[in-house]
């Protein structure tokens, strides 16, 4: 049987890089450097997350979002 995994994160450094997606039954929210993401979405890696949006770009000067 598959392991169901009920947060899904991506994990940034200081300047809102992320490096890393995550899925976990551990409940991050809250901790620094760990932005809640709605799937385990491998696209959020190399995105910039600055002031509560996701950029293509750490000027955040190009809006990102998720393939639907």
């Amino acid at each position: 049987m598959a392991q169901q995994y009920a947060y899904h994160y991506a994990l940034i450094d200081e300047t809102g890089y992320c490096y890393e997606v995550r899925d976990t039954t551990i409940n991050y929210d809250g901790e620094a450097g760990y932005i809640a993401i709605p799937e385990y979405n491998f696209d959020y890696i190399e995105k910039y997350y600055i002031n509560g949006s996701w950029y293509e770009d750490a000027a955040a000067t190009i809006p990102w979002s998720p393939e639907a």
